[in-house]
């Protein structure tokens, strides 16, 4: 339940191990790739100065990216035909790729031979049932006309004339109607579409067709296109025609069908041998085009996590003449990514992590505490067994679907459950089951109290994360004497103090009251006078970044606004108790509802359409409310997000 400590791993090996050298990176998958020709610019790429390594220096004068030399190389195109072929039922075998050697030169000629055997006849097919759609589309364009008595040729032949047919909505077609007289054409109502559109024929006269199109383009006029002069019957005769050519065509498609699956059936185990190879080799040159080379040698760069260090030193014994070197990510001035490791039960709420931004390499993961704490809220304020259940079961299914967030709303319902038994709640009822704890209408001050006491707690633990967050990158100013830091959080739990202490909260600690009110004001002056105090700890000659005067007024009003927040931040959290109440409430105004239909059935319909709204609407209005809190209450104080999101090789790769 961690960022892993990821580090940087530089290459470099003769020319001739290129292919397999990265077919084992492919293969070895949890590795993100890096551009080897920027991190040699940069100076990151620090080959050791030896006499065994000069070639490789050497190498570094006559560099060509990865980019320029496997740009010529393209099997996808190959990779793409096969896959059409076989419908998307090919896939790639990383376990097959992973036994045995793989022959590139053997899988192009099975292509080869595809295209002897299949491909013409598959293309002539494709072809076919292109015309048939063709003749389709114009069947459409007819049958709108198909009541007229003309013969299409003549229309076609007329010199001093020209005829378009098209449609207009039913409200335009009347403006249509009523301006026959002024338009330079002859109209023709000829039928209608089914989306009710009605159907016109326009014949203009030539010296007119300009102001004509100009009248119909203001009523919005569509034409209506597929037409083909080579049919110069009347409209019926021509839809008898056009059917007959579709009839011979679809047979002939349909001939050559059952030769092309009988052939692909017969060829599927070499074509699939054939889909691995060149989908391997263009995955390849993708990995490639990340790495630069020199005339005997190419270079790689990527990260790979701390603990996989000891499997690619494994994978160079391979390689006698690979040189395989390892940086730790903070000597390096690339930053380097992020990569999140959690158990089964938070790994799914790393999306909505993700959804506020990706944490940094030196920070500490949100993951575990959103997890947790967003569970707990969402179940106080929708805590229902029945609704809770069918939560589960919707995100059971969705997370079997492969949606994320469906194993986020499956872990949801289980808390929505787990509230439902402490309330004595089952689809709304609370005269089914006796409550663990207290049913929420019963007693509103404990919980709305509760859910206040919680966010306290919830921010305790904000305050720590932050102060864990900004020590580790070493920012004094703020992770010591900053509103989110050490002093802060005294401040935050003194004022606490003084509130239970003043409101008989905490009787027993009136002697404590003036101690308190000492450390409040000693707290605020030191967040007041942070930077000047920080500065001078650390022993810095300049004790302001800016004039003196500009910085307390502009600390001054920071200060203002963390009090302000302080109680904002806390109040805020009453809204889990108000929501709990909200639920509840709800769910009444419905059963008030069904009590005045005094019909069993519309009352029954009644209370089955309050579970579906409640679990639908507020279900949604809830989990938008958790996250809520958890962005602009919690990771506002703790979480920058500002993180490079570690991206492996299978997601940075096209699988096809």
């Amino acid at each position: 339940m961690a960022i892993e400590n990821v580090i940087m791993m530089d290459v470099v090996g003769k020319i001739e191990d290129v292919d397999k050298f990265t077919k084992d990176m492919f293969l070895f998958n949890d590795i993100q790739i890096v551009d080897a020709m920027h991190e040699i610019e940069t100076g990151r790429f620090i080959l050791p100065i030896r006499e065994e390594n000069i070639n490789e220096l050497l190498g570094f004068s006559q560099l060509v990216s990865g980019e320029m030399k496997m740009g010529e190389k393209n099997y996808l195109k190959l990779v793409n035909k096969l896959n059409e072929l076989y419908k998307g039922s090919l896939k790639l075998d990383m376990r097959a790729l992973a036994k045995g050697e793989t022959d590139l030169d053997e899988a192009l000629k099975k292509v080869d031979a595809f295209e002897n055997n299949i491909v013409i006849e598959y293309d002539e097919m494709m072809e076919i049932n292109a015309q048939i759609e063709k003749l389709k589309q114009s069947r459409v364009a007819y049958s709108y006309i198909d009541e007229m008595e003309v013969q299409m040729g003549e229309l076609d032949s007329l010199e001093n004339y020209s005829y378009s047919i098209g449609s207009v909505t039913k409200d335009n077609a009347v403006r249509l109607k009523s301006i026959y007289n002024s338009v330079t054409s002859i109209v023709f109502h000829v039928g209608n579409q089914e989306d009710n559109e009605e159907v016109f024929l326009i014949i203009s006269p030539r010296d007119f067709e300009i102001e004509s199109r100009r009248i119909l383009k203001a009523l919005n006029y569509k034409l209506i296109e597929d037409f083909s002069p080579e049919y110069t019957g009347s409209p019926g005769e021509i839809l008898r025609q056009i059917d007959r050519k579709i009839s011979e065509l679809q047979a002939s498609s349909g001939e050559l069908l059952k030769k092309v699956n009988a052939q692909l059936e017969e060829s599927r185990a070499d074509a699939s041998d054939s889909f691995n190879t060149l989908s391997l080799y263009e995955n390849l040159n993708t990995i490639k085009k990340y790495m630069a080379f020199s005339n005997k040698n190419f270079y790689f760069s990527g990260w790979i996590s701390k603990k996989d260090r000891q499997k690619m030193e494994a994978v160079s014994e391979k390689y006698p003449d690979l040189i395989m070197m390892f940086s730790d990510s903070s000597s390096g001035s690339a930053k380097p990514p992020t990569k999140l490791k959690n158990n089964w039960l938070f790994s799914p709420f790393e999306s909505l992590v993700k959804m506020y931004g990706v944490p940094s390499f030196d920070e500490l993961d949100p993951t575990p505490f959103l997890s947790i704490t967003y569970m707990f809220c969402f179940g106080f304020m929708f805590g229902d067994v029945g609704q809770g259940l069918i939560l589960s079961l919707m995100g059971f299914i969705l997370g079997k679907k492969g949606v994320e967030l469906g194993k986020v709303l499956f872990r949801l319902g289980l808390c929505s459950i787990f509230f439902g038994f402490m309330y004595g709640s089952i689809f709304g009822f609370e005269e089914v089951i006796k409550p663990v704890w207290i049913r929420p209408f019963d007693e509103i001050n404990t919980i709305l109290l509760t859910a206040v006491i919680i966010g306290m707690m919830m921010l305790f633990v904000a305050y720590i994360y932050s102060i864990i967050n900004k020590l580790k990158k070493k920012e004094i100013k703020e992770g010591v004497f900053g509103k989110n830091g050490i002093c802060g959080f005294i401040l935050y739990t003194t004022l606490l103090g003084l509130l239970g202490v003043n409101t008989g909260i905490l009787p027993q600690a009136d002697r404590l009251n003036g101690i308190l009110i000492v450390l409040a004001v000693l707290m605020v002056l030191v967040v007041l006078i942070r930077e000047p105090l920080a500065n001078y700890l650390l022993k810095n000659k300049q004790l302001y970044q800016e004039a003196a005067s500009e910085y307390y007024v502009e600390s001054g009003f920071e200060l203002f606004e963390m009090l302000l927040g302080m109680l904002s931040n806390t109040l805020s959290f009453i809204r889990i108790g108000a929501f709990a109440l909200t639920h509840v409430g709800l769910f009444m105004a419905f059963q008030t509802l069904a009590m005045m239909a005094q019909n069993g059935v519309i009352s029954v319909g009644i209370l089955i359409l309050a579970n579906f709204f409640i679990i639908a609407l507020e279900g949604l209005i809830v989990s938008i409310q958790a996250l809520r809190l958890q962005f602009y209450e919690l990771f506002s104080k703790y979480y920058s997000g500002d993180g490079i999101e570690f991206k492996p090789v299978d997601l940075e790769i096209n699988l096809f």
